[in-house]
């Protein structure tokens, strides 16, 4: 196999390493996107949850005060059971002072409970208008997420081929000019292989001398720039 046989190969190899990089990291960012997308609704679904769990904490607060009202009615209704039974004006008083207490105390739990009742109503009509609003953007996520992985599914059948192609085209090239490619591929990042134009190199675009610009020309060896450390060829 020739120098010349090799480059070509290579710089073949390298248009598909450019595509299957571009589809692998389209494939990171629709995966990055679908989460992006799914944001709104999983904010929705939790402002949903967390109306849903007040709104049971205050139902047991209405119960607990509506056990207290009830408790403080049976015991006011008792003490004004017994004042008929009182002798003594004094003791009669001290009752009433009593009844009058529990009557404040009963009132001010009724207070409570009505407000509990007041922010009741405001959370179930925030958890209905958001319930709503997350069916909407779940329908929406649902109808994007699929277009997603629809473009997932064609961009991961893509990469599939690319890796074959890859393979194919290795195997045509020398495994030490292979080696050498992908080392600076490894360690560069692409491009590994990079032309020369009017003397320059494409890679870091400092101008070569002049033999190093006619060895390149020439294909008898491979060349690397002594700047950058790329393949050089020649598209002329």
């Amino acid at each position: 196999m020739t120098i010349k046989e090799d480059i070509s190969g290579l710089i073949h190899l390298q248009t598909v390493d450019t595509r299957l990089q571009e589809v692998e990291e389209m494939m990171k960012r629709l995966q990055l996107d679908i989460r992006g997308v799914k944001a709104p609704l999983t904010q929705l679904e939790t402002r949903r949850d967390e109306l849903i769990s007040r709104i049971s904490e205050i139902h047991r607060e209405m119960l607990r005060l509506e056990q207290s009202i009830k408790e403080d009615d049976d015991k006011i209704q008792k003490s004004r059971d017994k004042l008929p039974l009182i002798t003594t004006q004094k003791e009669y008083f001290a009752l009433q002072k009593e009844i009058e207490t529990m009557q404040k105390e009963k009132s001010r739990l009724e207070q409570d409970l009505l407000a509990r009742m007041g922010t009741l109503e405001e959370l179930q009509k925030e958890r209905d208008e958001v319930s709503s609003q997350c069916q909407v953007e779940e329908a929406a996520f649902l109808k994007k997420k699929q277009e997603m992985e629809n473009a997932n599914t064609h961009f991961n059948a893509e990469n599939k081929e690319l890796k074959l192609k890859r393979e194919d085209i290795s195997r045509e090239i020398s495994p030490k000019q292979l080696n050498h490619y992908n080392r600076i591929l490894a360690h560069k990042g692409p491009p590994a292989l990079v032309p020369i134009i009017e003397r320059t190199c494409q890679g870091c675009h400092m101008t070569l001398p002049p033999q190093v610009y006619n060895d390149v020309r020439k294909a008898n060896s491979i060349i690397t720039c002594s700047y950058c450390g790329r393949i050089l060829y020649s598209e002329t």
